[in-house]
């Protein structure tokens, strides 16, 4: 997966002479993640599903800067997960969790800690026009198991948390045995800290065959 990223970062640092504040805005090509390895089980209705993705450093990277399409940095993260989805009710509903090792940034000689993370949606599909329509709600959590390491750490353990919520809207075309599907999802974050805090916007084309 090659993702193209815009970004926008505020930041606001409070200090004995008044608010500082920051902006900076940046787009490109962020980092590729690699899927070497998938499995998958199904039992009728229900589907089973082991991965292990790979993030590999190729965004653009710039030390100092607020927004960043890339880290700078590996990550690998296995995941495990199940779901279940009813041809004749048009229901699917699927859970994902794994944890996620980051290695350190080169250019600060830095290392975020391990994070843990769970991923779930719910999914409902109705017949519009020569495919099917499909309305959602997807939500996630975040939590930071590990401390940060690397250079003095002036800011302590500094372990992040977040959480989010929103909508999902896609339309599924099947073409003979093939699919076509395109899927918008808008997750606002609820509760964070020691994280940037915003509303992630993903626009995803998918060809199946």
């Amino acid at each position: 997966m090659l993702p193209y990223t815009w970004i926008t970062a505020e930041a606001k640092v409070e200090t004995v002479i008044g608010n500082l504040r920051a902006r900076d805005r940046e787009e490109g090509l962020g980092d590729v993640t690699l899927i070497p390895v998938m499995l998958g089980w199904k039992d009728g209705s229900w589907q089973y599903d082991l991965a292990l993705s790979i993030y590999v450093p190729t965004g653009d990277y710039e030390v100092g800067r607020l927004a960043n399409p890339g880290l700078n940095y590996w990550s690998i993260n296995p995941i495990a997960g199940v779901a279940y989805s009813n041809p004749k009710t048009g229901f699917n509903a699927a859970l994902h969790g794994g944890v996620l090792f980051n290695t350190e940034n080169p250019d600060t000689d830095y290392r975020s800690g391990t994070l843990a993370h769970l991923e779930g949606s719910v999914q409902q599909l109705f017949p519009a026009g020569k495919g099917f329509l499909s309305l959602g709600l997807e939500g996630f959590w975040v939590e930071q198991v590990t401390a940060d390491s690397g250079q003095r750490p002036i800011f302590g353990d500094f372990k992040g948390r977040t959480a989010g919520l929103g909508p999902v809207l896609g339309y599924v075309l099947p073409l003979g045995k093939q699919n076509f599907v395109t899927e918008l999802r808008w997750l606002r974050e609820l509760d964070t800290r020691n994280r940037l805090e915003g509303d992630y916007v993903w626009l995803k084309l998918v060809y199946q065959f």
